[in-house]
């Protein structure tokens, strides 16, 4: 039974403490660039006396000039030979600072990369991650939100080395960072939010789906979403769209179906939370009388009023999705800031706004024109930004990364007080450049959802292949519905109108016949949900894993390709065969 009370004074709690963050926090970014600069030499006289420390003496440097003129930009292949022997329990190598944990990095760029995370690092997250975005809430929300739980998908794993030393996912270990440890999570997890800890810290063969989807939908008054992206959201939302009869059922009889996958452990405490509610039954059963084709949260979740998580970007397809086919556009976006597995570097600057403020405290930040390549004496720092250009992001944070290439590239929007406010806009090491064209990701995502507008199609997700053989691009586009009635060939006309506008270059050398035009192919319905249930059969954790814009190796490439329509699988594509 929930105590309604209990719930309304926790979130009352988190409301207050966040206020008073946020209003403190606010001030700060008055002050951003002397912030960061602090934080630099703090950082530097810290870990002085490490290996890395000493190889650059960071005991002499007294200024960013000189930081910049005596330690190297790197990126992750730079250090990976010195993280395995943290890993292996070596001390004071990359860092003074005590790194129990590694970061699980998602893999969308390559082999998944392993993070260090401090005690200091993880201060950060839960200064801005919680307290400020708590803050923002209670300064901008209705204060009904305050009176329910909110539907979390969180959910990590990690693997304990014989060392003691973990590594996967930060929220798998946060109890150890946090006064109470796993008790206190769990307590805090149940009055919170819906998903109890046998979802957020799942054991191997665990149905997370199902115990999120179906402990939300137990809970009428949830008030909020909150998730790390909006696929991720609208996975779940399609899950309950697909299997509310299921749902519905147990929560009638208070029971756990055979078929759902979980262990004897797992589904014996998840019943000893759960009694029948035929009620809720009764009300669920009446809002899907005619199925889930229809914006079903307000009938849901009448009291629901926010969305939190990455949302915007190459995520932007979700937002919309959820917005026109699930939600109605009633939910207040709180969108993420631009954060990593290497640190968190923005938090959001409003409800519904997509442009973040930097937080000058959680690392320092270089920015780099994404014109200068690999001049890094044209580093700039948060001083020294102009709004309206885009820079790489190269930061020294918490964990023991000196100068290192983030890869993200972000555009200067504006300041709040004298803190760069951003604007991510896409993943520099996947530039597309086969002959100089410099396609960016951005560029590919806005030609498929313009493609798809001019097409008059619903989009449901998409993926590209840069074919470095024949120097083709290859759209790989997912529709909402099977039977789309355009054939891949006017698909492939359509992207190339978009790709005239947004790369001038690419159109110049497809006119001159130095690249053949963009091909282009329908996938199949789901594919990019088939996509992720592999992921996590093979162990990924949900949370990390994104969705593939662009296909970087051999087996998403044969994923992607084998999961082409048909031609005459659409009538549109038959006409074209065979013709």
């Amino acid at each position: 039974m929930i105590d309604k009370n209990a719930v309304y004074q926790a979130n009352l709690k988190n409301a207050e403490d966040g206020k008073a963050a946020y209003e403190q926090i606010l001030r700060e970014f008055d002050h951003g660039p002397e912030t960061n600069t602090a934080l630099l030499m703090k950082i530097l006289d810290d870990n002085k006396d490490t290996e890395y420390g000493k190889r650059y003496g960071f005991a002499d440097i007294k200024s960013i000039e000189e930081y910049q003129q005596n330690v190297p930009v790197i990126t992750y292949e730079d250090i990976h030979p010195l993280i395995r022997r943290m890993e292996d329990g070596e001390k004071n190598i990359l860092t003074a600072y005590a790194c129990n944990h590694f970061n699980l990095t998602s893999a969308t760029s390559g082999e998944p990369k392993h993070i260090p995370m401090s005690r200091e690092q993880t201060d950060v997250f839960l200064k801005y991650d919680k307290l400020y975005k708590d803050g923002l809430k209670a300064v901008s929300l209705d204060p009904s939100w305050m009176e329910g739980r909110a539907f979390s998908t969180s959910e990590g794993q990690h693997l304990t080395l014989p060392n003691g030393i973990t590594i996967g996912d930060a929220s798998s270990v946060m109890a150890n960072y946090i006064r109470g440890g796993k008790a206190t999570i769990g307590s805090a997890l149940e009055t919170l939010y819906t998903s109890p800890i046998e979802a957020t810290l799942p054991v191997p063969h665990t149905d997370t789906r199902y115990i999120h989807a179906r402990f939300a939908l137990m809970d009428r008054d949830i008030t909020g979403i909150v998730s790390g992206f909006y696929s991720l959201v609208l996975s779940y939302l399609k899950y309950i769209a697909d299997n509310y009869e299921l749902l519905i059922n147990d929560i009638e009889k208070g029971a756990i179906h055979p078929d759902i996958i979980l262990t004897e452990e797992t589904r014996a405490s998840l019943l000893s939370k759960i009694a029948p509610l035929p009620e809720r039954a009764a009300e669920l059963r009446e809002i899907f009388k005619n199925g889930a084709d229809f914006c079903f949260i307000p009938r849901v979740w009448p009291k629901m009023i926010y969305i939190t998580g990455v949302g915007k970007d190459g995520f932007s397809v979700y937002d919309r999705i959820i917005k026109e086919n699930y939600s109605g556009g009633c939910l207040k976006n709180i969108y993420s800031g631009v954060n990593a597995s290497e640190g968190l570097w923005s938090v959001p600057a409003g409800i519904d706004v997509e442009d973040s403020i930097m937080a000058p405290d959680s690392a320092f930040f270089e920015f780099l024109p994404v014109d200068a390549g690999d001049d890094f004496t044209r580093c700039v720092t948060m001083a020294e930004v102009e709004p309206g250009k885009t820079y790489e992001l190269i930061v020294t944070n918490l964990c023991g990364l000196y100068r290192y290439r983030t890869s993200d590239a972000v555009e200067v929007t504006g300041f709040q007080g004298n803190t760069p406010m951003i604007r991510f806009m896409y993943r520099v090491n996947r530039t597309i450049n086969m002959v100089s064209e410099k396609t960016t990701e951005k560029a590919i995502q806005m030609a498929v959802e313009g493609a798809m507008q001019e097409l008059g199609l619903e989009l449901s997700d998409y993926s590209f292949y840069p074919d470095t053989d024949s120097l083709t691009y290859v759209f790989l586009v997912e529709p909402m519905k099977e039977e789309v009635g355009v054939s891949e060939q006017q698909l492939a006309e359509t992207l190339m109108r978009q790709m005239r506008h947004l790369n001038e270059d690419y159109a110049h050398y497809v006119d001159e016949g130095l690249v053949p035009p963009p091909a282009a192919h329908w996938l199949q319905p789901q594919t990019m949900k088939l996509y992720r249930d592999l992921m996590i059969f093979k162990g990924a954790s949900a949370n990390q894993i994104k969705p593939v814009r662009v296909i970087i190796n051999e087996d998403q490439k044969k994923f992607f390709f084998g999961l082409i329509m048909k031609p005459e699988s659409d009538p549109a594509n038959r006409a074209e065969a065979t013709s």
